[in-house]
């Protein structure tokens, strides 16, 4: 049965009206960036990849390290044996970093790839997120073959399922995989804080607003009666789930 890790690579502070949907509070807030690592199947699998220091810097990130660190921090991982990457969106701190994984099949919705490739990409409400010089690797990746584009949900390995949400982003995709413990649900942007998915409060970035009330609907309904839920950025994950070491947390 699978084991599943939230790996952090970072941290920025902002404040919760700069971040929660028609919130006029100033309170702090601070962001930690995860991937998570899925373990115990054929192969690792690998949940979004992170940024490199372009975006560190450029982005006043603390306590940045490569997201391929971390994940070697693991035993017996790899960087260059992630096969298997599944990217929840493509804003820059969820897939900038995917050279750093260079031999995987990199798995993103259709609508998300449409949509970074459409007509509203470079407006600015949506490229603040983006790292354009990576979002462009998606084509010759394409062409590479290393490119898996899917459409909806699809069961990526027995047991590990990615699941359309959109909201967020136009084709954001979630991943629920079944442990021991019951079903994790790595909510990604779709839930950056538990205040999102618990309280039915959206974030300020976003492409359809319905889709992102529904997702955090559908996140409940996948997480069943464990609420073995994963939100995506926020610091309370160490607190819900197990530290190994500072900045990995085994979540089952």
């Amino acid at each position: 049965m699978y084991e599943i890790y939230a790996l952090k690579y970072g941290e920025r502070d902002t404040k919760t009206c700069q971040f929660f949907y028609r919130d006029e509070e100033h309170a702090p807030l601070t962001l930690h960036y995860f991937v998570w690592l899925i373990l115990g199947g054929p192969q690792p699998v690998l949940v979004d990849t992170g940024f490199l220091e372009d975006d560190a810097e450029k982005r006043g990130i603390r306590n940045y390290v490569r997201p391929s660190a971390v994940v070697e921090r693991v035993a017996g991982v790899k960087a260059a044996g992630i096969k298997m990457a599944l990217i929840s969106h493509l804003h820059y701190d969820h897939w900038a970093g995917h050279s750093l994984f260079p031999n995987a099949e990199y798995w993103v919705q259709k609508d998300e790839v449409a949509f970074w490739t459409g007509p509203y990409a470079g407006r600015s409400a949506f490229s603040g997120s983006a790292n354009v010089e990576q979002l462009a690797r998606v084509v010759p990746l394409n062409y590479g073959g290393k490119l898996k584009i899917v459409e909806g949900d699809r069961e990526v390995l027995p047991g590990i399922t990615v699941h359309r949400v959109g909201g967020h982003t136009a084709g954001l995709q979630i991943v629920s995989v079944k442990t021991n413990s019951g079903t994790v649900v790595l909510t990604s942007d779709a839930s950056h804080f538990y205040r999102n998915v618990e309280t039915g409060q959206p974030t300020q970035i976003i492409t359809s607003l319905p889709e992102m009330l529904a997702g955090f609907d559908r996140i409940h309904e996948l997480a069943g009666k464990e609420k073995l839920i994963v939100a995506g950025h926020d610091p309370l994950v160490a607190d819900r789930f197990k530290v190994v070491e500072p900045g990995i947390v085994k979540i089952a």
